[in-house]
Formats: C-alpha cells, sequence, structure tokens
C-alpha cells in the first residue's frame, strides 16, 4: 500500500519564506516585521495563514510577537556571513574541506533516480538501466551541502564508504586507483524549492527557495563520466560577476 504523499500546507510556505529572509540578514536580529494586514497583502493569502506561519516561526525561535507592539526577530537570531562566489567551481571542491555527515552508495535502477530525464541524456541510456548513486551531506559547521553523485555502475569496485568519508572528491579517489583525467565539463545553475526530501537532508522547511549546481564530466574521448547535482539553502549563498564596463560601452557603440 502506497504512503500518502506529504502535503506541505500553505502556511509552512509563507513561513519558509519569511525563515529564509531571515536567515539571510534581509530581516536583522530585533527587525520589525511587517504588520498581519501587510503580510496578508504581500503574500495574497488569508490572515489565518499569515497568523498559522507566524506561529510556526514563532515556535522556532525566529519571532516574538508583542500584544500591541507587533512581532520582531529575536535577538538571538545568528549573523549568517553568506558565501559570494565568482567560480562555481569552488563549490564543487568544497568536499575536500568540510565534514561528510553521511554516505549512501548504491546501485539503482535510473527511473528510481531523482533526474532519471538528465541521467538518460548524459549517460544515453533508458530508465530501465542501472547506475551507481552517491549521496553525501557535507557541512562547514552551522549548515549543509547535499551531494548527489550519478556514475557508470562500473566504478562502483573502485569505492568504499571509508574512503568516501576520507573528505577526497570521489575524482581525487578514481584519478588515485586508475589514473581518470577529466577532461570536460558543464556546469548549470538554478533555483527551485525543496522537496520534502531534500529538505529533511538540509534541515530546512519544504518549499524553501534552494540552489542546486548540476555539472557534467566527460573523460576521454567524451565519455560520460559523473552527473553531480549539489543542493544547498540560497540564504548561505551570493553568486558574484564582475562586469566589464569598457567591454559593455563599446558594445553597445556597435
Amino acid at each position: 500500500m502506497k504512503q500518502p504523499k506529504e502535503i506541505i500546507p500553505l502556511y509552512g510556505r509563507v513561513a519558509a519564506i519569511i525563515e529564509n529572509k531571515i536567515i539571510s540578514g534581509q530581516y536583522a536580529p530585533g527587525d520589525k516585521l511587517p504588520t498581519e494586514d501587510e503580510l496578508v497583502t504581500y503574500y495574497g493569502v488569508s490572515k489565518i495563514t499569515i497568523r498559522g506561519a507566524l506561529s510556526r516561526l514563532e515556535e522556532s525561535g525566529y519571532i516574538n510577537r508583542i500584544r500591541g507592539k507587533g512581532t520582531f526577530v529575536t535577538d538571538s537570531i545568528p549573523s549568517i556571513t553568506q558565501t559570494v562566489s565568482s567560480n562555481l567551481q569552488e563549490t564543487i571542491q568544497l568536499a575536500g574541506f568540510m565534514n561528510i555527515i553521511s554516505v549512501e552508495m548504491d546501485v539503482v535502477t535510473v527511473k528510481f533516480s531523482r533526474t532519471p530525464k538528465d541521467i538518460c541524456n548524459f549517460f544515453n541510456c533508458s530508465t530501465e538501466d542501472q547506475v551507481l548513486r552517491i549521496q553525501r551531506v557535507i557541512s562547514p559547521g552551522n549548515f549543509f551541502y547535499y551531494y548527489d553523485n550519478y556514475m557508470p555502475v562500473s566504478y562502483a569496485d573502485y569505492f568504499s564508504v571509508d574512503e568516501i568519508k576520507e573528505k577526497k572528491s570521489l575524482q581525487t579517489i578514481l584519478r588515485e586507483k586508475m589514473n581518470l583525467k577529466v577532461t570536460k565539463g558543464d556546469m548549470y545553475l538554478q533555483a527551485l524549492p525543496s522537496d520534502p526530501d531534500i529538505s529533511q537532508k538540509l534541515q530546512c522547511p519544504s518549499f524553501e527557495p534552494l540552489i542546486n549546481v548540476q555539472t557534467q564530466f566527460w573523460h576521454k574521448d567524451k565519455e560520460p563520466f559523473e552527473l553531480l547535482n549539489i543542493y544547498f539553502r540560497s540564504c548561505y549563498f551570493k553568486y558574484k560577476v564582475e562586469l566589464d564596463i569598457n567591454l559593455a560601452e563599446n558594445y553597445k557603440e556597435k
């Protein structure tokens, strides 16, 4: 018998958005939040929904509601320094510098993976084929990154759970064991809402905005080697792009 799917109430989604703003510093400790009526207008939901969201935030210790004065961010919220990156490759390399919390390594059928269409397109396989899947939760101390790796099944014999916990990248392990060299890679960056199972791994509310970095690697003769998805909370991340103003002005003149 199938288990019923988790239903995320609307007030939970609103609470997740406000929590994200608090963690990212858009609302600082001690700041007064908008009134219930203002939140109703802004989010386009009922007052019951807003009150449910505020109750959840209060229970979680993010806000204090003071009768006659309003709703305030608690002073106990720690100041979060966002990771500002101009090179997404740095994110891929984080595994070598952080604590690996948990590891799951399985050979799975593609159709049961998180991104079956992406896997089929990349490895040129069907949903009935099998792939090696390695899942890791990696933490610098106060927040989490969820790594979801897919590789050909033939690489399964080169990994052990103990090795994966040694703070080495999977590519480093394969390079040491079989002299494997990556020759090409493509990277995609997107924002998406957190599914319940990812929320559990990242310890965040379901439907909270996440950053997803998907990287596809090839080796020798463009043979597909690895598809990697990294998920992390958007409130901890900013992507920096330096603009060449002179180049932009020259382009406009053309």
